[in-house]
């Protein structure tokens, strides 16, 4: 496996974070934010910091391969670099492109490191904190120093998670067949911080004892907000897979995938959801 300095990827990933996005948090002007589609914005900030964390990423890792968010709008064909013998950085310059738009403090930066098409080591930070969680495959995922783990198993009526934003209509379309045993669902805030609440037990990434910690991530995958969220859960203890049981690989785009705290508890909860509602293979 390969072993890359996880200090270095992180001053990386903060001094770009310092440079190009917080200055523009609650700073935006109208000229600096884009749509790729009627509901994707994207600002000058996922730009700015996508193209200087490609650059400081690929100069820490030669020859390596950078699939960006920003980057794959541009050019769909980057997700060949994940079939090739190049590692492969993903990035995510500013996950919760909608809250940082709106000056709300619930974004971060992610990035994975993949090496045949399998996620290595990931990073999620948050740049209002300046806090890190980190993982490397086999060797565990910490936060302040700290071995975490998911939430254990429980009754899925006792059962919370966040549903992403393109499962959540089709889901409430769905509510009237529930059974009378269920889960509680929320909507996604983003990767960063859903995946956070999935293996943090307690106040992080300075959000108030209030903050809701949940069991269980249901949406559509894409590599960069997914990624490494996925790493972090699996080494903190956490099982998951696609709807139809795949595993997850980082080339996957747009396929369900579900996060639970083990096998037996993801095995139920699609169990439940199936009784009522269809969701992408």
């Amino acid at each position: 496996m390969l072993k890359i300095k996880s200090d270095e990827v992180e001053k990386a990933i903060t001094e770009v974070a310092d440079q190009y996005i917080v200055p523009r948090f609650r700073n935006l002007q109208a000229g600096d934010i884009h749509f790729k589609g009627e509901d994707d914005p994207y600002t000058i900030a996922d730009k700015e910091a996508e193209s200087a964390l490609s650059e400081r990423l690929l100069a820490l890792l030669p020859p390596s391969k950078v699939v960006g968010e920003e980057a794959f709008a541009a050019d769909s064909g980057l997700l060949k670099h994940f079939s090739c013998d190049s590692p492969v950085w993903i990035i995510d310059p500013v996950d919760g492109t909608k809250a940082f738009i709106a000056g709300e403090p619930v974004y971060g930066v992610i990035v994975a490191l993949t090496e045949q098409n399998q996620t290595i080591a990931a990073w999620l930070y948050d740049p209002t904190s300046r806090e890190f969680i980190t993982a490397e495959k086999g060797a565990g995922a910490y936060y302040k120093g700290q071995r975490l783990s998911v939430l254990p198993p429980a009754p899925i009526a006792q059962m919370s998670g966040v549903v992403g934003n393109r499962i959540l209509k089709a889901f409430h379309q769905c509510e009237k067949n529930k059974p009378a045993e269920k889960a509680t669902f929320h909507r996604m805030l983003s990767a960063c911080h859903d995946y956070a609440r999935l293996v943090v037990d307690e106040p992080h990434f300075s959000r108030t004892t209030t903050q809701a910690h949940f069991h269980t991530w249901l949406n559509t995958c894409t590599p960069w907000d997914c990624a490494a969220g996925i790493l972090i859960h699996g080494e903190a203890g956490g099982y998951t897979a696609h709807w139809n049981g795949d595993p997850f690989r980082p080339s996957h785009y747009q396929r369900g995938i579900l996060s639970a705290p083990d096998r037996e508890s993801w095995q139920a909860l699609r169990g439940w959801i199936a009784q009522f509602c269809v969701m992408p293979e």
